[in-house]
């Protein structure tokens, strides 16, 4: 009976490697022998990951983030590509200023060092107007410029312009989500809340984003779609690179099964063990997870802080933290291994 299990991280509690280590403990106390993976779809944490599968740095960096503080960023040669993981700079953990006065902007000083970046884990909700602005397109209030313009600063403009030095890139973006940017279940709604966004804000932001793109489509001459899957990840950042700049969107979890070739290893397993903070409608529609479970044709178990998906067959059984976990994830992640161990032994 081969057991592999596949760990991403808990947000805000465990990283893909400490989940394996308690998972591990328990398992060895059981006498279970399991294979183990710590797995991405290219958020936060995701450069780590990588060079666990043997890939190495390509360049440590020191750039300002989104707050202006200057931090180290790293790159990886990923096989022939130079990949980013853009929240390094944008991350949701890197400043708890409000989303409205943060913006995408810094992703310009180093986008053209970079053969691919990754979406995932971040704080802003800016649609990626904050890089547009510093890619040759000005966003203007009454024909002056807005230099660096911000959520809160939407409602402010009623004019584009493209200038000499815009152009188009040749990138792949990894989005973690194929949600899209607008629409009924778009980015602002199903992201924003743990974002910090209130119900009116996003109402405010929908409305602004789409008057804005309006405007910009005119300008640009070309069909432009915020309706279209993967186009929401990273608070619409992956829209701006994809549908503006008209960079390649690749499915995170894709470009890290493959080019880490842990695609290949999953159908050798007849049960996995899949772990990760929650577990929800996101996780079917690009995170990693889902995919793997995809692939999979044996049995599956969930293991993590909360289990809130609309179809419970996915999984052969559910073992959840709880509430809990929030407070002493180690030890409620250890309880429910037990669990977990003790149903597979039986």
């Amino acid at each position: 009976m081969g057991i592999a299990v596949f760990a991403d991280k808990f947000s805000g509690t465990l990283s893909s490697n400490e989940v394996i280590n308690e998972v591990n403990k328990i398992f060895k106390y059981n006498n279970i022998k399991a294979s183990f993976f710590p797995v991405t779809d290219g958020g936060e944490g995701s450069t780590e990951i990588f060079k666990q599968y043997g890939f190495k740095t390509n360049e440590n960096l020191m750039l300002q983030d989104f707050t202006g503080k200057w931090i180290p960023v790293e790159t990886l040669t990923i096989n022939k590509h130079i990949y980013l993981e853009t929240s390094q700079l944008i991350g949701i953990n890197n400043s708890e200023i409000n989303t409205l006065d943060l913006n995408s902007s810094c992703i310009a000083k180093i986008i053209d060092n970079v053969d691919v970046l990754s979406m995932g884990g971040s704080k802003t909700n800016d649609a990626g107007i904050g890089l547009l602005s510093k890619m040759g397109i000005d966003f203007l209030k009454n024909d002056e410029i807005i230099k660096d313009p911000k959520p809160k600063d939407f409602e402010l403009i009623d004019n584009v312009n493209i200038n000499e030095d815009f152009k188009t890139l040749n990138k792949k973006i990894l989005i973690d989500t194929t949600i899209p940017l607008l629409g009924e279940k778009n980015a602002f709604k199903i992201f924003g809340p743990q974002k910090g966004l209130k119900k009116s804000e996003i109402k405010s932001i929908e409305k602004n984003i789409e008057r804005i793109f309006d405007l910009l489509e005119k300008e640009l001459e070309v069909k432009i779609n915020p309706y279209k899957e993967g186009t929401g990840a990273s608070g619409g950042l992956s829209f701006a690179l994809s549908e503006v700049l008209g960079c390649e969107i690749v499915s995170g979890s894709d470009f890290f099964l493959y080019e880490t070739k842990v695609n290949k290893k999953i159908k050798k397993f007849e049960n996995l063990i899949l772990c990760e903070g929650k577990f929800d409608f996101s996780s079917m529609n690009g995170k990693v997870l889902g995919e793997i479970l995809k692939l999979h044709t044996g049995s599956a178990y969930f293991l993590g802080g909360k289990f809130d998906y609309n179809d419970d067959s996915v999984f052969k059984d559910v073992f959840e933290l709880g509430n809990k976990g929030m407070k002493d994830s180690k030890k409620e992640l250890r309880n429910a291994t037990y669990k977990l161990a003790k149903k597979m032994k039986s």
